[in-house]
């Protein structure tokens, strides 16, 4: 049994869950994930329980999963969707959990191997440098997608 706290917090994300599906509101979808994520975090915190990279990669998932579904049924409210187009959604979203499932999975194998021998004074270095090349990729992406022309016809 979850502490009462956890408890509390886990109905007041499931309440904002529930107001965005019927509502089609996209901010308490959002609400909803920043509070099941403190919820998570506490949870962690007040049983001392280990990080699990794959629990952790689900959980992300989970939400991601919660706040693309809620967008997309925003997006087609009244709307015909054929069957081929939910499908579509539906196959993307699972190609990119099993991959990022895949890759969270490879990097602790990889991390695992390389951590054994490593002297404890270059793990925060290397850590660092970890966050930096995210943060480099990420970039990448984001400068991309930026110089990119958009498709959108102007009015």
């Amino acid at each position: 049994m979850p502490e009462p706290p956890i408890a509390v917090t886990a109905l007041a994300g499931l309440l904002l869950a529930t107001v965005a599906i019927t509502a089609r509101w996209r901010w308490p979808a959002t609400a909803a994930a920043a509070v099941f994520l403190v919820d998570y975090t506490a949870a962690l915190w007040l049983a001392d329980a280990r990080v699990s990279i794959a629990g952790a990669a689900g959980f992300g998932l989970a939400l991601l999963y919660l706040l693309e579904s809620l967008d997309l049924a925003g997006r087609v409210h009244r709307a015909t969707v054929d069957t081929a187009v939910i499908r579509s959604h539906l196959g993307r979203w699972t190609g990119f959990g099993a991959a990022t499932l895949g890759a969270a999975g490879l990097l602790v194998a990889v991390a695992s191997a390389l951590a054994a021998p490593m002297p404890p004074a270059v793990a925060p270095i290397l850590a660092a440098a970890g966050a930096l090349g995210v943060v480099a990729i990420i970039a990448v992406f984001v400068t991309r997608a930026a110089a990119r022309p958009s498709t959108r016809p102007k009015p």
